[in-house]
């Protein structure tokens, strides 16, 4: 009983989900420390915050997880997709069906 109510307290002290701030490597600060999170993302996408970016945290049966990082600056269309990496590579697919690959534009298939 002793130990079940102790079980108890610990979950409930564990927030759900938390947006913290990368430290380096798979640790982050937010409401607590986080160390050693795994990371998420759809399959075939690879990622690792770079410090300094807000990450979201979420609770899982294996402990936190990293569910992706907060980017506030980006001037996307609803429906459109940018890949981008730190060191300044980026690819944007368009609604117009228009791909973008650092800066030089590609045409949709069959509207050129």
């Amino acid at each position: 009983m002793w130990l079940s109510k102790k079980m108890a307290e610990q979950t409930q002290k564990r927030p759900a989900a938390d947006l913290a701030t990368v430290t380096g490597g798979s640790a982050a600060q937010g409401r607590s420390e986080y160390r050693d999170f795994s990371l998420i993302a759809p399959w075939g996408i690879a990622y690792r915050p770079p410090d300094a970016a807000r990450a979201v945290l979420v609770e899982s049966t294996k402990g936190m997880v990293c569910a992706g990082a907060v980017v506030d600056d980006t001037e996307l269309e609803p429906g459109e997709l940018l890949l981008f990496s730190e060191g300044g590579a980026c690819i944007q697919l368009k609604n117009s069906g228009e791909v973008v690959i650092n800066g030089q534009t590609f045409a949709a298939k069959g509207a050129e």
